[in-house]
């Protein structure tokens, strides 16, 4: 919009032009809140427990690969089973974070009820873990030693790749650092 009563090439009054400042710095200021917003949006859901069998079975599903076509169908047959007997181990863990978020979100804050909702996140995520490593360690049973042999040597492999970093946490500077000095140590 115009302002008809200045002449035209004279300047515009300081306190408008203040305003059009600050209209155009709360117009970035709302943009960036947003964008925020609908960042952690879209990142909610990555942050959930493994589900079993992606990670929880050590790398079995993988084995099932390169066994002989019978041995495969039925690992592949227990790996399932284990799956439906952890779904409910998976859904306690989820219903924890979900208690815990709750509690972080809470008005007042409390501190003691927060603790004591991570600690049972914990609890839930050391139980799935638990029941995850001894239906492994039953099936590593069940393996010929040939077929142990060879998941042992895909852990050996894993363990000494260097570990991703994720995307947010790449930038030019470390792609540069990281030319220079060794690589890091894998995770245990």
């Amino acid at each position: 919009m115009s302002d008809l009563s200045q002449p035209p090439g004279a300047t515009p009054d300081p306190v408008k032009r203040r305003l059009k400042y600050a209209l155009v710095a709360s117009l970035a200021l709302n943009l960036l809140i947003i964008g925020a917003v609908a960042g952690t949006m879209m990142g909610h859901g990555r942050h959930q427990p493994p589900r079993p069998g992606k990670g929880e079975d050590f790398g079995m599903m993988g084995l099932t690969r390169v066994l002989p076509e019978d041995r495969r169908k039925e690992m592949r047959k227990l790996l399932r089973a284990d799956r439906e007997n952890l779904q409910p181990l998976v859904e306690e863990v989820r219903t924890a974070r979900r208690a815990a978020a709750d509690k972080l979100a809470a008005e007042p804050f409390d501190r003691a009820a927060l603790e004591a909702a991570i600690a049972n996140v914990a609890e839930k995520e050391r139980t799935l873990r638990q029941s995850a490593v001894t239906a492994f360690i039953g099936h590593a049973e069940s393996l010929k030693p040939d077929e142990r042999a060879k998941l042992a040597d895909f852990w050996r492999k894993k363990s000494e790749q260097p570990r991703r970093k994720k995307k947010d946490d790449r930038d030019d500077k470390d792609a540069g650092d990281a030319a220079s000095s060794p690589p890091p140590p894998p995770s245990p």
